[in-house]
């Protein structure tokens, strides 16, 4: 059976790369553009490290500002998606929006709201905005449908409303696990936030493209040693304060 399992997956896998022109021929033979394409960005224009900073600045505040209102508002959402929650009226539709938004990247967001309110940052907080809140709503409702029912129960007997059962008997347990997955939707918002500038929604990425397009590569190297700088550093602190968390 697991060798049968084993031939047919290894039969699609073969299809697939054969489907997507997948050639490590090809590859092998476009190493050299590689390799020539990073020796023109070598070494880093120094004289644009204001403006890579000030882009890195822009993209901080837009992931920022993005998952901190998309925090509050799905609060809602995710409790109403939750199915030890919400009734099955309300559970099933709001579950199918969710899904539904989600499915929408952060980009397509930022092309469709740098046409709806002009160039410029704030269509790239919307963007995170649009997008965080679906995310993070599905997480919450995750979390709160696994709660120990134990100290939910004791409240209710004690003939506490369903407000006070949220409030005394969910929210202390799901707080920890909310918080966490802010902090990581902030280090996915910062990865996302820094390519939506190449449609013009503002931060890092609009200096990196406009430099490519000027085919100026030094520069570009800059815009992207300080891209990585960035993410590392907040990846470092989001982790540290989700250990806490845990």
């Amino acid at each position: 059976m697991k060798r049968a399992v084993i031939f047919i997956a290894a039969v699609i896998l073969i299809a697939i790369a054969w489907d997507t022109g997948a050639d490590p021929v090809r590859l092998a033979r476009g190493l050299p553009w590689i390799f020539d394409f990073v020796r023109r960005m070598l070494p880093p224009d120094p004289s644009v490290l204001p403006a890579a900073l000030l882009g890195a600045l822009k993209t901080l505040e837009i992931a920022l500002l993005g998952t901190a209102a998309a925090a509050v508002l799905a609060l809602p959402l995710g409790f109403l998606s939750a199915r030890n929650v919400a009734p099955r009226a309300v559970f099933y539709p709001a579950r199918a929006v969710l899904n539904f938004f989600r499915s929408v990247d952060t980009q397509v967001y930022a092309l469709v709201l740098v046409a709806a309110v002009g160039l410029g940052p704030f269509p790239g907080v919307l963007a995170v905005v649009a997008y965080t809140t679906t995310s993070l709503a599905k997480l919450y409702g995750e979390a709160v449908e696994g709660v120990d029912p134990g100290p939910v129960d004791a409240i209710t007997a004690t003939g506490a409303t369903r407000l006070q059962v949220l409030r005394f008997g969910v929210i202390p347990q799901v707080l920890p696990l909310f918080l966490s997955y802010i902090l990581y939707r902030l280090e996915t918002n910062i990865r996302a936030a820094t390519v939506l500038g190449f449609v013009g929604a503002g931060g890092i990425g609009f200096y990196l493209q406009t430099y490519l397009r000027m085919i100026d590569y030094r520069a570009a190297s800059t815009v992207l040693l300080v891209t990585v700088a960035m993410v590392m550093v907040v990846d470092a602190i989001s982790s540290r304060l989700r250990d806490r968390l845990v």
